[in-house]
């Protein structure tokens, strides 16, 4: 049986792939989150980078397809790869002292964030519905953060500037969509991720800082220590999911309209709480269980939305 290959640029196809991915990164998540208790953030980004740039190097061509970028749209992909480096290291910074089902859930105003900037930055539409349902998952990240209540953590104002950075870097691969190659633009992100890390990595060797009880602030400053067989083991994991992401998210802001891709990421949220639990018995308050139906709830409608309009979705 021969591939078809308009099946791959279909976004049935595009949109599933991005379902399957989004439901496995909250594992790369809790692996982090579990692994920040010993190591530090430069040390998990940087081993992880150069676990998915052997995978890429081995198995694939897309080492050659990224040198043979011009200057130009090496220095977009690398700007592009930028603002997901920024989003993620806000996100673990977070995940230091936040349950993993909150950090995702308040995370995923991103999406809602996209589909206001796919607007005035990518002239696509968004209706009375579409509004509505941005609505409903505002106020469910409200309930989740509870500002102003005990229950409040500043951690969670990183989680919602990283989701703002996320938002700017998908904007951004919509925009290159007609601009270079899929595998180039996924090696150009690792390489960022590389240097990004190995420059946290060399800062917290050379400026160490001592334990602060803080989990946050030891994640990030942490100095580098031994790294574990079992460490690698999860981290390699780590790599291959995070490589089926790179491609599948690229691959689908690069086929369907950003606005309509957001029911498919809210995926990771009902995984996100499954690990948590399955980890550490972490189980979300009932606010935060309401607010995560409101998301979950607003990113339904929209896909109930998008099949009435006819938009060419996956079911």
């Amino acid at each position: 049986m021969k591939w078809d290959k308009s099946i791959g640029k279909s976004p049935i196809f595009a949109l599933s792939l991005l379902s399957v991915a989004m439901g496995l990164i909250p594992l790369n998540d809790a692996l982090f989150k579990l692994l920040s208790d010993h190591l530090s953030l430069g040390q998990l980004i940087a081993i992880r980078a150069l676990l998915t740039l052997a995978i890429l190097g081995v198995f694939t061509r897309t080492i050659g397809a990224m040198l043979a970028l011009s200057a130009a749209v090496f220095w977009q992909f690398f700007g592009r790869a930028a603002c997901l480096i920024l989003a993620m290291t806000l996100f673990f910074i977070s995940l230091g002292s936040m349950p993993l089902a909150n950090v995702i859930a308040i995370f995923f105003v991103a999406p809602m964030i996209i589909t206001l900037l796919s607007v005035p930055l990518l002239g696509e539409t968004i209706g009375r519905h579409r509004m509505a349902a941005v609505s409903a998952g505002m106020i469910g990240v409200l309930l989740i953060v509870q500002p102003g209540t005990s229950a409040f953590q500043p951690e969670s104002l990183l989680v919602l500037l990283s989701a703002c950075s996320y938002a700017a870097f998908q904007i951004w691969t919509r925009r290159l969509k007609d601009t270079g190659d899929l595998g180039a633009m996924v090696v150009v992100q690792h390489l960022s991720f590389l240097l990004a890390g190995a420059v946290m990595l060399f800062t917290n060797w050379w400026w160490p800082f001592s334990e602060t009880g803080n989990a946050s602030v030891d994640f990030l400053f942490r100095a580098p220590v031994a790294v574990g067989l079992i460490d690698c083991a999860y981290l390699f994991l780590c790599a291959i999911i995070v490589l089926f992401l790179s491609f599948a998210s690229s691959h689908a802001y690069r086929t369907v309209e950003a606005s309509a891709i957001a029911p498919f990421e809210y995926v990771a949220i009902p995984s996100s709480v499954v690990w948590g639990v399955v980890i550490w018995n972490d189980w979300p308050n009932a606010l935060a269980f309401t607010g995560m139906g409101l998301i979950l709830a607003g990113g339904l409608y929209r896909l109930f939305r998008e099949k009435k309009r006819a938009v060419d979705v996956a079911p």
